[in-house]
């Protein structure tokens, strides 16, 4: 009797354990992990509208939309849509759901995309809050109020020199002003029919 006694408490306490950390596990993980639903894509480029986010960035992924359903696409506003929707997506921080949330990675290209990733959330987006419960002012950008774009060449660590690339130069305002920086200039180059940013200061 006592035996069985100690295994159906141990069961007991153990099941309880499984209780606890499933419900720790839910509260402090998931709310990272949270799910943004897609509203609308541009299937051809893969790019991707998030319900979550601000009017201005819906708006230029439209513009977006527009300049990639033409049938000669012009690279240069293609150019400057893209920096455009990155720098809204990127320095918008009230809509993100936390520090992992990083905002215009798909504009990014794809072999330099971990690295960013890496390099925003051990630096801008380091002190971002869970969405749940936040305390924290956070940035959205308002509108962006110059972009320019001029060709350029673009040389990789391993020397390649690229001679189609952009050069964009691009200013922003917020709704807030919180001392976030307000302009940026970026290398976009073509990889097949689409662009990508390669480097940004």
């Amino acid at each position: 009797m006592k035996k069985s006694r100690k295994i159906i408490i141990s069961l007991i306490v153990i099941i309880l354990i499984a209780i606890i950390g499933l419900i720790v596990y839910k509260t402090v993980f998931n709310n990272s992990q949270e799910e943004v639903k897609i509203i609308k894509s541009i299937k051809d480029y893969d790019y991707n509208l998030k319900e979550n986010e601000t009017e201005l960035y819906k708006t230029e992924f439209n513009e977006l939309d527009k300049i990639l359903s033409k049938k000669n696409v012009d690279y240069e506003e293609y150019a400057k849509s893209i920096a455009k929707l990155f720098i809204i997506d990127f320095y918008t921080l009230n809509n993100k759901l936390s520090k992992n949330d990083i905002g215009g990675t798909e504009f990014i290209k794809e072999d330099m995309r971990d690295n960013f990733i890496e390099e925003a959330r051990s630096t801008f987006y380091k002190y971002v809050e869970v969405i749940d419960g936040r305390t924290q002012e956070l940035p959205e950008v308002s509108s962006i109020t110059d972009v320019s774009v001029e060709k350029t060449e673009f040389k990789y660590s391993d020397k390649t020199i690229d001679e189609n690339a952009y050069k964009v130069s691009i200013s922003w305002d917020y709704v807030e002003d919180l001392g976030y920086e307000k302009e940026a200039s970026m290398i976009i180059v073509k990889q097949d029919k689409k662009l990508y940013i390669v480097e940004m200061d």
